[in-house]
């Protein structure tokens, strides 16, 4: 079947190739923003994106324009972060009330990320956790479903919110204190777009972002940046 063109695609794929795109894009924001004293070639990025050469090649143009970067060095940290936090990415969530999931997380190997409040308050030390966020795989929503009302949660809204849209939100995750965390970026953009006070965790941030970037890096799971989770994981 010969490939449709774009202005021939129906309003659902239409929605389809605009979501396909909006994730690249978040990948790439991410790789950039991991790599801030790297030297990446587009070839590289495009492979840790998962994307073609020539849509990164095309995204990185529009980003120097707006003078974010120079070709693939950022030379706009604060710039990029909120140039990312501005892209609307579709995800799913499901939300559960229980009292401490904190102290089941050690025991299940169910793969997740935490983000917002209570990542924050692990790192960054200046939110009260009033929800603990947490990504996790595409396609295991069920089975964290079936984890959590098996340890007594209440389906519904609650305390604990579950988010899954692409698997590469896990890219450059590390650990403190046993608990998995999303990259310092991916932390400081949630934290953007959640509003509100945590905007001024999210500033707090990105003024010491080189050294909590430090922690990132010495921390981080395995030696593979582009899928951390590995088999040292039990």
């Amino acid at each position: 079947m010969s490939q449709q063109k774009l202005s021939d695609l129906s309003g659902n794929d239409r929605y389809i190739e605009g979501r396909h795109r909006g994730v690249k894009n978040d990948r790439i924001f991410r790789i950039l923003l991991s790599h801030v004293e790297d030297n990446l070639t587009k070839y590289r990025i495009a492979k840790l994106a998962e994307a073609q050469q020539i849509h990164v090649s095309l995204f990185l143009r529009r980003l120097e324009r707006s003078h974010l970067v120079s070709g693939t060095r950022v030379i706009d940290l604060k710039g990029l972060l909120l140039e990312w936090s501005r892209l609307q990415v579709k995800f799913n969530s499901r939300s559960f009330l229980l009292k401490d999931i904190l102290n089941l997380l050690p025991n299940t190997n169910l793969e997740y990320a935490l983000t917002t409040y209570q990542a924050e308050t692990m790192v960054n030390h200046y939110l009260f956790p009033t929800r603990t966020d947490l990504y996790i795989r595409v396609g295991e929503c069920e089975r964290w479903h079936e984890f959590l009302v098996s340890q007594g949660a209440l389906v519904g809204g609650g305390n604990v919110k579950l988010k899954w849209y692409d698997d590469h939100v896990f890219d450059n995750l590390f650990i403190i204190n046993g608990y998995r965390i999303v990259s310092i970026p991916q932390l400081i953009v949630d934290l953007i777009r959640e509003g509100g006070v945590t905007v001024q965790a999210a500033e707090m941030m990105m003024n010491n972002y080189h050294s909590l970037m430090k922690l990132n890096q010495l921390e981080m799971i395995g030696s593979d940046q582009h899928r951390p989770w590995s088999k040292q994981i039990e």
